[in-house]
């Protein structure tokens, strides 16, 4: 089971990484959000109506909780109890990005998160 909490965890953390920097990248550089197939990235949500500078300040901060979880997930890996309680902390950083930037994949990572967790608890020291 660790095994498995810790791939989700590194999984969420790189698909957050590589799927949230190209954009606001973008947003960066040409001072919009991004279109694709007539949508507007990351604009649909509270962050987006702050306007474009303070999305991508959120955008960069939601950028580096990400990174901190493979520091959770190297500790999980090796059955640290402080990897665990790291990644609970970020996960609910997290969850004010998913809102803030209407993230739909984000909820139900995290829960399956939660879940392996109480499923692990007892194996981390």
């Amino acid at each position: 089971m660790i095994k498995a909490l810790t791939y989700l965890i590194v999984f969420d953390s790189l698909g957050w990484i590589f799927g949230i920097l190209p954009p606001m990248f973008y947003a960066y550089k040409n001072n919009s959000f991004p279109t694709w197939m007539g949508i507007k990235l990351l604009d649909g949500g509270p962050f987006g109506k702050l306007g474009i500078q303070a999305a991508i300040l959120a955008g960069i901060m939601f950028i580096i909780v990400s990174a901190f979880k493979l520091l959770a997930a190297y500790w999980v890996w090796n059955f640290r109890m402080d990897g665990a309680v790291l990644e609970l902390i970020l996960l609910g950083l997290s969850a004010m990005f998913w809102y803030g930037f209407t993230l739909p994949f984000g909820p139900p990572i995290g829960v399956a998160q939660v879940v392996l967790f109480i499923l692990c608890w007892r194996s981390l020291h």
